[in-house]
C-alpha cells in the first residue's frame, strides 16, 4: 500500500481527469487495438519507461482496485487510462504493481531480477516480529517528523507492520520502482523534448525519493531492535542471504534514482527552476531528519548488505 507525498499538502491525493481516452504518439510500434485501461497503461510504458512493459502485462494493479481515502472517507477510482490520468498516477500504478509482483516469499528488484526465498528463509521470514516494536530505537520526534511514519505505527495493519522485515522490504521494493520508472519515463520525454511530460513526470518522482532514506531507518532500527532485544531473530534475519540481496540490489537501484534527482539541473539546465523550489523544499523539510536518522544505523544496514 502506497501513501502518496504532496509538498505543501500532506494528503492523500488522487487526481482524475474527465478527459476522453487518448491515442498516444508511439516511440514504439503499437500491437494491437487498445481497448481498455490496462493497454493504454502498457502502451504508455511500452513508449516512456519499456523495461516496466512485463511487469504490467503480469501483475497490472489497476487504480480501481484500489481504495481512495481522504479525511477518513474512502471512496473507488473511477480511472478510464486518458493520458492525463496515466501521467498523474503512473508512478502510482508501478508502485502498486510492485506489490502484485511480491508475494509471500519474493522481492521484484527489476525485469530481471526478483528474488525468491528459499523454504527455510520463507518460514522463518513469518516468525518475524511485527514493526511497531522499532520505536524505541528512533528519535523521539521520529513519529512527527518521518512522513512515512505510518507505516510502522502501532496497530498498523499492513504488511511492513505485521510481516516485520519482509513488510518493510515488501514497500522498499515498491517504493524503488515507482520511483525509478518515473525517473525512466522523466527522462525518455525529456529526450524526446516534452518538458511539459519531463517535469510532471520528475515531480512525480520528487513525491517518493525521501522513502529511500525513511525506510533505511525502519529497516536499521529493525535490524538494531533485533540485536539486541531478539538475539535468535537477528541471527535467522542475517542468515536470511535471499532477503539481504533484495535489500542490497533494491538500495543500488534507488541510490542511482537519488544520483540523477540530483543531477538533474545538468539535464534541465535553465528549466531546473520548474522543479527547484519542490525539491529544495523536500530537502528541507524531510530529507535531512530522514537522512540524520537513517545514517545513525550505517552499522546495521552495511552489515546487512551482500557485497
Amino acid at each position: 500500500m502506497k501513501t502518496i507525498f504532496l509538498p505543501l499538502a500532506l494528503i492523500v491525493s488522487f487526481g482524475f481527469s474527465n478527459g476522453t481516452s487518448f491515442e498516444q504518439k508511439s516511440t514504439y510500434p503499437l500491437i494491437g487495438k487498445l481497448s481498455n485501461e490496462k493497454a493504454y497503461v502498457i502502451n504508455f510504458c511500452r513508449n516512456y519507461a519499456p523495461e516496466y512493459v512485463s511487469l504490467l502485462a503480469s501483475n497490472y494493479s489497476s487504480p480501481n482496485s484500489w481504495t481512495i481515502t481522504v479525511d477518513g472517507v474512502s471512496t473507488k477510482a473511477n480511472f478510464k487510462g486518458t493520458w492525463e490520468e496515466i501521467i498523474d498516477q503512473f508512478e502510482s500504478i508501478i508502485h502498486e504493481t510492485t506489490h502484485d509482483k511480491n508475494s509471500s516469499s519474493g522481492i521484484y528488484i527489476d525485469e530481471q531480477h526478483f528474488y525468491v526465498l528459499t523454504g527455510d528463509e520463507a518460514f522463518n521470514s513469518q516468525l518475524y516480529f511485527k514493526s511497531e516494536l522499532i520505536s524505541e530505537y528512533l528519535p523521539v520526534d521520529a513519529k512527527e517528523k518521518i512522513f512515512r511514519y505510518t507505516y510502522i505505527d502501532k496497530n498498523c495493519g499492513q504488511v511492513s507492520n505485521l510481516k516485520g522485515l519482509f513488510g518493510l522490504m515488501d514497500e522498499y521494493s515498491a517504493y524503488q520502482n515507482g520511483c525509478t520508472a518515473a525517473l525512466i519515463a522523466y527522462e525518455t520525454a525529456l529526450n524526446e523534448n516534452d518538458l511539459e511530460l519531463a517535469v510532471k513526470l520528475f515531480k512525480k518522482a520528487l513525491g517518493t525519493y525521501i522513502a529511500y532514506y525513511e525506510f533505511n531507518s525502519f529497516i536499521g532500527a529493525y535490524l538494531k531492535y533485533a540485536k539486541l532485544k531478539k538475539p535468535e531473530s537477528y541471527q535467522k534475519l542475517m542468515g536470511n542471504n535471499t532477503l539481504r540481496k533484495a535489500y542490497t540490489e533494491n538500495t543500488k537501484r534507488f541510490e542511482l534514482s537519488l544520483q540523477k534527482i540530483q543531477n538533474a539541473s545538468s539535464k534541465l539546465k535553465t528549466n531546473y527552476k520548474l522543479v527547484e523550489y519542490t525539491f529544495n523544499y523536500n530537502e528541507k523539510k524531510y530529507v535531512e531528519y530522514a537522512k540524520t536518522c537513517m545514517n545513525s544505523f550505517h552499522q546495521e544496514l552495511t552489515s546487512f548488505k551482500i557485497f
